[in-house]
């Protein structure tokens, strides 16, 4: 009896010894990342068309990032302009992919980053490019764990002007057929056209990359912004009419400026007080006016018969915004005249997006 205590006693001390031995599951402890410093690129010259749109024009690859055993690394690629690089406060992001050593670029890709970025068409500018490694967290909350970053790489990269298109329910959504929203000369990342957007009530319209819905489409992104998202809603203006419409890749915002146009100055009749109101001709695509002038005075095209878009000439007559929002003033333009005394049909051209017109026919 008495031994069968004791074994009874040895086989509990055993199970106690084996329950207490079992092995723990591996701890797994993430610590501060470790980025190796050689992320290279397959080129560093490089000069875009739309000839390569399709075409790898370069490739990047970098070392994993080292945040100890097995976390799930979202690589995101950066450019920005060297003089920037102090804070990365500009840059502009392309999300590379999870747990991925390497990234190709197609050249309308780039571009479309680089026109984002208002580097100037069809110059040789320097970008700078690095690799920012974040940790995710396995409930897709922030990382408390802080990102590291490759080293820099400078590129020198051309890239080439890229026009916008403007397809709406007022052409039927068509950006074969859709009219242009065009860079502005000297202006890098901007762009303005004016466009008549038919129809009574709240009209849609995108901007899109290409004459086709196959590349980048411009949406709302909510208080004045765009989005890249091709699912995100339209832009839209509560009506009908005559639009001014702007895009500001350094921001990514656009307006929409509803206008109508007449014509102001000591050389009209209605002075320097009254606007003179033209009427659109839709056929034409230009506003007209006739009207009696006189040679002692001068004038101006306005809109909305306000001073906040209004027209003045160069010492060429090339005629250019005195004032507008999106441009800012434009001091030492002269005020039109006409070269005698009479009647005069005086036309506006802003049909062709960055190529403004005018002309004073005497009848």
């Amino acid at each position: 009896m008495k031994k069968m205590f004791i074994n009874a006693i040895i086989i509990f001390a055993t199970l106690v010894i084996a329950v207490s031995c079992k092995k723990e599951g591996t701890q797994l402890t993430l610590k501060d990342g470790v980025f190796a410093q050689s992320f290279t690129a397959s080129s560093n010259n490089i000069v875009l068309s739309t000839a390569n749109d399709n075409d790898t024009v370069v490739h990047f690859t970098w070392p994993a990032a080292d945040f100890g055993p097995q976390p799930a690394i979202t690589y995101t690629l950066q450019l920005d302009k060297p003089a920037d690089t102090a804070t990365w406060a500009n840059t502009k992001a392309f999300a590379a992919g999870n747990n991925v050593l390497g990234f190709g670029f197609t050249g309308k890709d780039l571009n479309n980053l680089l026109n984002g970025m208002a580097l100037p068409a069809g110059v040789a500018d320097t970008v700078a490019v690095r690799i920012r490694s974040d940790v995710n967290q396995y409930n897709g909350a922030s990382s408390t764990v802080a990102p590291v970053f490759s080293n820099t790489i400078l590129l020198l990269v051309t890239p080439y002007g890229l026009s916008l298109y403007i397809p709406g329910a007022y052409q039927g959504w068509n950006p074969g057929t859709a009219p242009l929203l065009n860079p502005v000369q000297g202006r890098p990342g901007l762009y303005e056209a004016y466009e008549n957007i038919t129809g009574s009530g709240t009209q849609y319209f995108k901007y899109t990359s290409a004459p086709d819905w196959n590349h980048i489409n411009y949406g709302d992104g909510g208080n004045g912004t765009f989005s890249t998202d091709g699912a995100a809603g339209g832009l839209f203006v509560p009506d009908g009419g005559y639009y001014e419409l702007t895009a500001n890749f350094n921001n990514n915002t656009w307006t929409a400026t509803k206008t109508t146009w007449g014509i102001i100055g000591d050389a009209t009749p209605g002075g320097w007080s009254n606007d003179t109101q033209m009427s659109y001709d839709a056929v034409n695509q230009v506003w007209t006016v006739t009207v009696n002038m006189i040679k002692n005075g001068s004038f101006k095209f306005r809109a909305n018969d306000q001073w906040v878009i209004d027209f003045g000439v160069d010492n060429n007559g090339n005629l250019l915004y005195a004032d507008n929002p999106f441009f800012g003033y434009t001091a030492g333009l002269n005020n039109l005249s006409v070269p005698a005394d009479g009647n005069y049909t005086i036309t506006l051209d802003l049909h062709t997006s960055g190529k403004y017109l005018y002309n004073l026919q005497k009848n």
